[in-house]
């Protein structure tokens, strides 16, 4: 009897094993009471990290991917002097600004991923705490700041030669730690901010429209803290809009301000800054219409956290998370247990559908030196076990105004980390940091390269909504997979642990069959080996509408038996 029991436990074990990434720690939290912690052993190649960038110049408090493959970063203009200048001798000349009257410092920076080469770009107002969207046309509507820059509007696109475009006195009231959502009619709303319980859009219908009452944020402020700014909006399928602020959610009809459905609270405390958890809108399937909608939010810190770190109590963050299908007739949250606190981590929608907790600390709240116990380690979850694990760690510290985006090839982009007032390399706790990293998730090792898709064509790179389109693309097989998925993502906008606008669609498409030449080719820069690849050939269908997919540039991956192909760009609408 033993004996069977010992083989049933190493069965149990051997099966977990097989079905994680190499090298990590495994928490199974179906039943968080009984968690179960199982460490892996390491089976060949894993998730790495490296430094992409020694010294970008500039700390990305704010950073944004754009449909060129250039990666905008910026942090604020009066932070002083920077370590990239400004292009061709010029200088900012701003009597306002809090640091320099005459700048000739870069607070932007555009990097070029495939050339590694930064340019710097001109940015004349203060984008400290500011947010963004992108439109249709591929250029970035960036909205909000402090002091010069609260009420204005900037735009930049992604190419070579682009740079800061501002509109002053576009926003109807200063906008500070405000949320942006690209709506489907391509306007952008913007939400709350410092002391604005209110929204509004951009760009106006008419001249002289403003503000409008929003006194859900009202209801969610703490007085003296806050725990309500840069809330979480999610576009649901249904055209509303998820909001929510502190503790507490809510469905907005954004046309007339009438609150739909007011949701449960999420127990454990204040989520949004200074508190700071993260929140992302898990993929939504056309096998299921489309019509289910499922958010998720992780970490922040408990009441009160923010007053302690005034006086020097650094308590626990929180390690909960909660889940929420927005579309269910009688929605509560699902709470899972992570494997360690976390306040200002960013979550990503990784290529494979999975999520990506990264950045952040195990202590304090967000704002200057207020954090302690920086968490190194990343966390991946997968939606569909409900089950974290452990990844390996980063070396650099990554706290407040730190940032995170998803690449075309599936690695992630961290950068950012400035908890000073100002620039500091010597003497502070936790220095500025200017290194940008790139952390290669499991799935980019080379023992996936066996299974790894590669898109060679796509019938139509600008396909309407609904319309049926084909995807040409090979793997390292003779026949034809059993299934293929296609996930379709909209790159966020990424700043103070929320990225804005980030979106994935798993898209409804046939079988795949053998393309009719059925040629085979050779990919050394997919596979990194030369391994024959067959092609084939799958018909997808684009999203049906700009309420699920506003009209603009997404990243299409094919994913084979989990593991993701590099993205192509495509415009949808």
């Amino acid at each position: 009897m033993f004996v069977l029991g010992f083989f049933f436990l190493f069965l149990v074990f051997f099966s977990n094993l097989c079905d994680a990434p190499p090298n990590s720690l495994i928490y199974s939290i179906a039943n968080p009471s009984n968690m179960l912690l199982r460490a892996v052993t390491s089976l060949g190649p894993v998730d790495s990290w490296e430094v992409l960038i020694e010294n970008a110049g500039v700390s990305a408090m704010h950073m944004t991917l754009a449909h060129t493959n250039k990666v905008i970063m910026f942090d604020r203009t009066d932070f002083g002097a920077s370590q990239i200048r400004l292009a061709d001798g010029f200088c900012r000349r701003d009597p306002l600004d809090k640091a320099l009257h005459v700048d000739c410092w870069a607070h932007s920076i555009e990097l070029d991923i495939a050339t590694k080469t930064i340019r710097a770009l001109t940015v004349r107002t203060d984008t400290w705490c500011s947010s963004g969207a992108w439109l249709a046309g591929g250029n970035l509507t960036q909205t909000g700041g402090w002091n010069d820059g609260g009420r204005v509007v900037r735009t930049i696109g992604g190419g070579p030669t682009d740079d800061w475009h501002e509109l002053p006195n576009s926003l109807a009231v200063p906008r500070w730690y405000s949320s942006d959502q690209v709506l489907p009619d391509q306007r952008v709303i913007v939400v709350g901010g410092r002391r604005q319980f209110n929204y509004e859009f951009v760009p106006k219908a008419a001249a002289g429209e403003g503000a409008i009452d929003f006194p859900f944020l009202a209801e969610t402020n703490d007085p003296g803290i806050e725990n309500n700014l840069y809330p979480f909006t999610h576009l649901s399928p249904d055209g509303n809009l998820f909001v929510f602020a502190n503790q507490k959610s809510i469905l907005l009809n954004y046309h007339t301000g009438a609150t739909v459905r007011t949701f449960p609270p999420l127990a454990g405390g204040p989520r949004n800054y200074p508190s700071s958890g993260s929140s992302v809108l898990l993929p939504i399937s056309a096998a299921t219409g489309y019509k289910t909608a499922e958010v998720m939010i992780c970490g922040g810190a408990p009441p009160g956290s923010y007053h302690n770190v005034i006086q020097g109590i650094f308590a626990s963050a929180l390690d909960t998370c909660g889940r929420l299908v927005i579309t269910d007739p009688n929605p509560q949250w699902v709470i899972s247990v992570m494997p360690s606190a976390r306040v200002m981590g960013d979550m990503l929608i990784l290529p494979t559908a999975e999520i990506l907790i990264i950045n952040g600390a195990q202590r304090g709240t967000a704002g200057w030196e207020l954090a302690r116990e920086p968490n190194f380690a990343p966390v991946l979850y997968d939606p569909v076990t409900n089950r974290f694990q452990v990844m390996s760690p980063s070396t650099i510290p990554r706290l407040y105004h730190s940032t995170a985006n998803v690449m075309p090839d599936g690695s992630i982009l961290v950068g950012g980390s400035n908890p000073n007032s100002g620039y500091e390399f010597t003497g502070a706790l936790f220095a500025t940091e200017l290194r940008i990293e790139r952390y290669n998730p499991y799935y980019l090792a080379r023992g996936y390269d066996d299974r790894r898709p590669e898109i060679i064509a796509i019938s139509s790179s600008e396909p309407g909504y609904g319309v049926i389109f084909t995807v040409t693309f090979a793997l390292p097989v003779a026949e034809a997979p059993n299934a293929v998925a296609w996930h379709l993502y909209a790159p966020p906008f990424t700043t103070h642990t929320f990225s804005q606008n980030q979106r994935m669609l798993v898209l409804a498409s046939t079988q795949p069959v053998v393309a009719p030449t059925r040629r085979s080719t050779t990919a050394r820069a997919v596979v990194g080996n030369d391994i024959k690849l067959t092609e084939f050939i799958a018909i997808v269908t684009a999203p049906p509408n700009a309420i699920l997919a506003p009209s603009g540039w997404y990243l299409l991956t094919a994913i084979n038996q989990g593991t993701p192909s590099p993205s192509w760009w495509i415009h949808i609408g």
